[in-house]
């Protein structure tokens, strides 16, 4: 029986851990993977065993929505896509990225990632996040930004399939999609780069519960848009059997730069997947963005079979697991609370006591 701190643990560490691995051949051709790698490809994390900005913004996202849930179980209120900007901006602060002039409460909780050295590595951060940041403002799903389709969203939304502010998990997947897509919208102001976030929110949502692959790729089917819809539909019909090849994958479903590519990526390789190792190396041998298709994938499957199913080589390949363990844990304390929480985690994201 896997349960419920499994599946967040398993989500979160599987996305490090396919985020670390796809780093080692992000930029790489299929041709140059295997001619470096053999026919197999990539099949362990490089050392240093580095994550990259995927998983440095999925722990902010982490950090953001845990200070809103205090906040709304405390005050009845918050503002979650605020709170999401005041959690980036904090990330744009670890890449040596002045701070726009933004005015953040003196209350507010800012939590603890910025005062993590590590996270402090500058790890190919992508443009869009950089300048939508820099620039101060702020987007919503009805107010763009800008026109980016880039995967920069969607790489980043796992935990609003853990953390619906007010909601028990896997209680709500189209609140979850809605959290998805707002965590997106941030930074990304097409509807390209927007809806698969919510998408994934939305799955992750529903595998917490413990519903199936294809469960879950079918309720992101029915929140999604027309067009979404199709690539969904496409990429499950292409992995039913197993992951499909680099070939298939690029033919199909693209190099994964764009969020609809990139979502597509991860759920062929993950819903037809005997394993975790089997998903997530799919998912990153092949021409274009292999650390978010892989990081996204491993999103899936660990919130999918849990934290059992990643080999302790993985974790002990993966430099930062212990940051990334200890931001599950808070996720979990949270969600199991029977009463209040510990004094570090009051120190860290707000007390629920006033």
């Amino acid at each position: 029986m896997i349960d419920l701190a499994d599946r967040v643990r398993g989500c979160l560490l599987g996305g490090a851990v396919g985020d670390a691995l796809g780093a080692g051949v992000e930029f790489s051709s299929l041709e140059e993977i295997r001619a470096t790698h053999g026919p197999d490809g990539l099949t362990s994390i490089l050392p240093p065993g580095h994550f990259t900005d995927d998983t440095q913004m999925t722990l902010f996202t982490v950090e953001a929505l845990l200070i809103a849930g205090v906040l709304l179980e405390r005050d009845g209120f918050c503002n979650p896509i605020e709170l999401l900007h005041h959690a980036y901006l904090r990330w744009l602060v670890t890449q040596s990225v002045p701070l726009p002039s933004v005015t953040i409460g003196e209350a507010e909780p800012l939590g603890w990632l910025l005062d993590v050295e590590m996270l402090h590595r500058r790890e190919a951060p992508g443009m869009t996040c950089l300048s939508a940041l820099a620039s101060g403002e702020f987007g919503t799903p009805s107010r763009s930004i800008n026109d980016s389709k880039g995967c920069g969203g969607v790489m980043r939304a796992a935990p609003g399939g853990l953390l619906v502010p007010g909601s028990v998990p896997g209680a709500s997947p189209e609140e979850a999609y809605h959290l998805g897509c707002e965590i997106a919208a941030v930074t990304h102001g097409h509807p390209d780069g927007i809806d698969p976030s919510g998408a994934l929110s939305a799955m992750i949502c529903v595998l917490v519960s413990g519903a199936s692959m294809r469960e879950a790729i079918d309720s992101a089917i029915e929140l999604s848009p027309v067009r979404q819809q199709r690539w969904l539909r496409h990429a499950a019909e292409i992995g039913a059997d197993g992951p499909p090849s680099p070939e298939v994958i690029e033919r199909e479903l693209g190099a994964g730069w764009v969020g609809d590519e990139a979502l597509a990526i991860a759920v062929a390789c993950a819903v037809g997947a005997q394993s975790f190792d089997e998903g997530i190396i799919a998912a990153t041998n092949h021409s274009g963005d292999a650390d978010s298709t892989a990081a996204i994938c491993g999103n899936l499957l660990g919130a999918h079979l849990g934290l059992g199913a990643i080999g302790p080589g993985w974790l002990e390949e993966l430099d930062g697991v212990d940051v990334v363990a200890a931001a599950a844990d808070d996720v979990i304390e949270w969600l199991e609370r029977t009463q209040g929480c510990s004094a570090e985690f009051n120190r860290r994201y707000g007390s629920l006591e006033v």
